[in-house]
């Protein structure tokens, strides 16, 4: 039994380093080639391995690089419905899961868009920020990636033509912002980077701060709590907007008391001044 371990262990190893002759062979130009490998470490490889599921994720890039929609939707599922963890170690800085499915997902994201077809592409964002979880153990890492998909999102629809929804993306982020109610063992006093650059973003779009704020705090104002749910109701700018709360709030008092206390709502208090 500790042989076949052995054996187990050796076989996965060598599999390991063929997917680096692969990747050597396509930064080499000889994709097919590397390809080849790839798909013979793919039929050898133990389901659900980290070996299996970094081979995936190269044989769809390969389809993603050379515009081959069928394969790269075939491989894609493979990695949605597959038994993958997630939280395989990685070993990148920064990144200490694999997260197959959410890379995978965003790739796709990706492709459409460089391929005009914004509509496909925002579907996979959303894909990534509401149905699919991002293993991480930072809120610093967390913050950033929750605020990097509402500028997907916003690149998207302004793509599509859609600016006061493009826009609206960012300010329910923006407002979406209790991180440290999600995750408490995270909990961080120090504000993020990224939602400085988003308050930024969004104050960017407007020419008139004042009328702004001035919009924000009617909404505010005039909210609606569904306690049961979680959810702040409120208008700004004539979209409607339903803002997660993760913290045990009681009373619309408290919802406003929450908005007030975002990023973005200091942020803009300070600019209108």
């Amino acid at each position: 039994m500790l042989i076949l371990s052995s054996n187990q262990v050796f076989a996965q190893k060598n599999l390991d380093e063929k997917i680096g002759e692969g990747i050597e062979l396509y930064q080499n130009g000889k994709e097919k080639k590397a390809l080849k490998v790839w798909k013979k470490i793919e039929e050898k490889a133990d389901k659900p391995s980290s070996t299996y599921g970094t081979t995936l994720g190269n044989i769809l890039y390969y389809y993603i690089q050379n515009d081959d929609e069928e394969s790269i939707l075939k491989y894609y599922e493979k990695i949605m419905n597959s038994d993958l963890n997630d939280r395989d170690e990685n070993f990148e800085i920064g990144k200490p899961y694999k997260n197959y499915r959410y890379h995978a997902t965003m790739r796709l994201a990706s492709y459409y868009g460089k391929k005009g077809e914004f509509e496909k592409g925002l579907s996979y964002v959303e894909k990534a920020d509401n149905e699919i979880t991002f293993e991480t153990t930072s809120l610093t890492s967390f913050i950033y990636q929750k605020v990097d998909l509402a500028f997907w999102k916003y690149r998207f629809l302004n793509d599509l033509g859609q600016n006061k929804n493009a826009v609206s993306k960012l300010i329910e982020r923006a407002l979406e912002y209790d991180y440290k109610s999600m995750y408490p063992s995270w909990a961080t006093v120090s504000t993020s980077n990224d939602e400085n650059e988003l308050a930024e973003t969004i104050c960017s779009e407007f020419d008139d701060l004042e009328k702004l704020k001035l919009d924000i705090d009617n909404g505010i104002e005039n909210l609606s709590f569904e306690k049961e749910r979680g959810i702040i109701n409120l208008k700004i700018l004539e979209i409607e907007y339903e803002i997660n709360l993760y913290s045990d709030i009681e009373t619309d008092e408290d919802c406003k008391a929450y908005l007030r206390n975002s990023f973005f709502y200091q942020y803009l208090t300070e600019k209108t001044k």
